[in-house]
């Protein structure tokens, strides 16, 4: 079974009502070209050449803080 992990905002760490399911592929890259905007604080963020091993290492919990 594979996991969902949610996004949550790093500045006020409310959650952005994303998840990511991990494919498996390690080399991969992840959410490429999407624009995430936190509701709460306005603030715009993007991942850019962001593998999913990368994005696995920073995950804390079942959360990843963007």
């Amino acid at each position: 079974m594979k996991r969902s992990i949610n996004i949550h905002c790093r500045k006020d760490r409310k959650g952005l009502r994303m998840s990511y399911t991990p494919t498996g592929d390690g080399k991969s890259l992840v959410l490429q070209g999407i624009t995430i905007c936190c509701p709460y604080c306005k603030e715009v963020r993007s991942l850019h050449n962001m593998t999913e091993e990368m994005f696995l290492e920073k995950v804390v919990g079942d959360k990843f803080f963007i």
